[in-house]
């Protein structure tokens, strides 16, 4: 049997070596079947137990708001817009993406829109809108007749700014007392015509064009505009709420059932397949096994090189000589 410096020697003086033990590695991990890599309820029942574990301690919220802190840190660095943060090639596909045209559900749309806030906003922008209107009549005609005017004519034009007056008035006046009482209806009507509109096939293409053009706009701002409204969430306050809704979750009774039937749902799909049977013309498995297999052997060739693979390696051996795990 050869010593563990033997072995050791091998493995790190021999690079194909180390390649074919993670290509063996990958090759019995695509062949096993799905079904016997993913066990659904012991795999549910262990992410769940992790979720708690995590929600539970106080150290993984700590952690994340010191992660945070360090990610405004940096921000506070970052000047430009965000378009010299994206690499140009991507904003094309990413343009034509928003401007495919979407026709949304009614039903959904209005769940959306019809909410006391939206109703309060349309009633202050409607409101402003009649009132300005009465005022704007009114200050439209002219106070006082022409002195310059005389005769039949004069008396014709004095008639007629008075009458003028007199409507403008009592308009402004019908306005002031009627307007709360038509906004009622009006808001009911304005989210109709919002909804049917954002909702009309023949639109479709018009809303495409506002995602994209609204991208473009948004890429050119400035970047301590981003920061500001940033700060304007709060993030601490938000890691902190983030953190009570993964407990929420955490403590949800149902949580590992859900997930079990999840992943039951997902391995009889598979139907007795293995991984490659599932990644079948995909294209997965060709275009992530090379980057895959090259970053398993570098991480390979700097373990071998440590201390305590070396370690591990020569208790192994020793075992191994003695016939067997120690009792």
């Amino acid at each position: 049997m050869p010593s563990a410096d033997a072995l050791l020697q091998v493995l790190r003086s021999e690079p194909a070596t180390l390649e074919q033990l993670v290509g063996l590695v990958l090759d019995d991990l695509l062949a096993r079947p799905v079904s016997e890599l993913v066990e659904p309820e012991w795999l549910a029942a262990s992410l769940v137990q992790g979720l708690q574990a995590s929600a539970d301690d106080v150290r993984t919220e700590r952690w994340v708001h010191t992660q945070l802190e360090g990610v405004l840190e940096r921000a506070q660095t970052q000047e430009g817009t965000l378009r010299t943060r994206v690499p140009e090639d991507l904003l094309g596909p990413v343009k034509e993406l928003l401007r495919r045209p979407y026709v949304p559900d009614s039903v959904l749309m209005r769940a959306l829109l019809d909410h006391p806030a939206m109703r309060n906003l349309i009633r202050a922008v409607l409101s402003e809108t009649l009132t300005e209107f009465a005022h704007t009549i009114r200050s439209a005609v002219p106070q006082k007749s022409l002195g310059s005017s005389r005769g039949r004519l004069g008396n014709l034009i004095g008639a007629a700014q008075g009458v003028a007056a007199v409507v403008g008035a009592e308009l402004e006046r019908q306005l002031d007392g009627k307007v709360q009482a038509f906004l009622d209806g009006a808001i009911g009507r304005t989210l109709d015509m919002s909804v049917n509109r954002m909702c009309a096939p023949e639109f479709s293409e018009e809303f495409g064009t506002w995602r994209s053009e609204a991208m473009e706009e948004l890429l050119d701002l400035p970047m301590t505009q981003y920061r500001r409204e940033l700060e304007k969430l709060d993030p601490e306050a938000l890691v902190t709420e983030v953190a009570s809704m993964l407990r929420a979750l955490a403590r949800w009774e149902g949580l590992a059932d859900a997930l079990q039937a999840g992943l039951e749902a997902a391995v009889a799909e598979a139907n007795e397949g293995s991984v490659r049977d599932l990644l079948a013309d995909s294209g997965l498995e060709e275009g992530w096994r090379p980057q895959i297999e090259t970053l398993m052997i570098e991480r390979a060739r700097d373990l071998v090189q440590t201390e305590t693979f070396e370690t591990w390696l020569g208790e192994v051996m020793v075992r191994a000589e003695g016939g067997g795990r120690p009792g």
